[in-house]
């Protein structure tokens, strides 16, 4: 939800997460310690209906305009408060995270949401019962990897042997042998990224592959080739962190590490609630 930076001020109800009732003491026992959220003047508090409970707190919803959710330095701190405190509720119940800047205008209209939502929302909580996500990022040093392959392609092998003493000669080989080793990194890199994602996915309730990022989001100088996100219940958490520390043993001579996150709030295991809105946030 946006609004013009001339647009009026006025208090909106900002929703941070749904939950079962098992998280009440927890709000409660934030609001009493003066515990706020996205907007450090109001505290944080919740709407139970229906065996549901939606986590809100009141926000200045003019201030979610266009240019001030563009600015990384006014959305960076909201939104790490809005995961916190996701995260803080989480310990107490299964949670279904919406996206940052959901505002409804009035506490009417979010009751009609859970009214219309009630039975999709209850399913997604007793199916998230006992389970979080975990992501599992893959790092690769490409001067380790391109040697490794290299060294396991005979032809590359012949190609790089059969180069001739003459500097003009040997520049061209070295370009059909850098080619040659692009097309077998490529390669090799789709069959791991695969075995990775099999090895996971066998202890996870759901897998998804997510966006790969650059290194300038990262900040390592390693490349990205893979991402993706867990679904795991408690039951198979140590099986899965040994399939992960197996895998990244496997591969850490090739130029591939692995990093291991969690536990997250199951954004991508949720049924997106907006899309089937007319007015998302309204």
């Amino acid at each position: 939800m946006t609004h013009s930076p001339d647009e009026a001020s006025h208090l909106g109800i900002y929703l941070y997460c749904l939950a079962k009732p098992d998280c009440l003491a927890v709000v409660k026992g934030l609001a009493d310690q003066g515990v706020h959220g996205i907007d450090e003047r109001y505290p944080i508090s919740s709407l139970e209906q229906n065996g549901l409970v939606a986590v809100i707190g009141e926000v200045d919803a003019g201030e979610f305009h266009d240019r001030n959710l563009q600015a990384l330095s006014w959305v960076g701190p909201r939104a790490c408060r809005h995961e916190a405190l996701v995260e803080r509720i989480m310990r107490a119940s299964p949670v279904m995270p919406v996206k940052f800047g959901t505002i409804f205008q009035t506490i009417t209209s979010l009751h009609g949401l859970l009214a219309r939502h009630r039975e999709t929302i209850a399913r997604c909580l007793d199916t998230l019962q006992g389970k979080a996500e975990w992501s599992v990022k893959g790092y690769l040093d490409d001067t380790v990897a391109r040697r490794s392959v290299a060294a396991a392609d005979p032809a590359i092998q012949a190609k790089l042997a059969a180069r001739s003493a003459s500097p003009g000669a040997r520049y061209f080989q070295q370009k059909l042998v850098d080619a040659m080793i692009d097309s077998a990194l490529r390669t090799w890199i789709a069959r791991l990224t695969g075995d990775v994602q099999e090895a996971l996915e066998t202890h996870a309730v759901e897998a998804t592959a997510l966006k790969l990022l650059s290194g300038t989001a990262t900040g390592r100088p390693e490349r990205m080739i893979f991402n993706g996100g867990y679904l795991v219940s408690e039951a198979a958490l140590p099986s899965f962190h040994a399939a992960v520390a197996e895998q990244a043993a496997a591969h850490r001579a090739d130029g591939v590490t692995l990093d291991v996150r969690g536990p997250w709030p199951p954004y991508n295991f949720c049924p997106d609630l907006s899309a089937a809105e007319p007015h998302a946030g309204g």
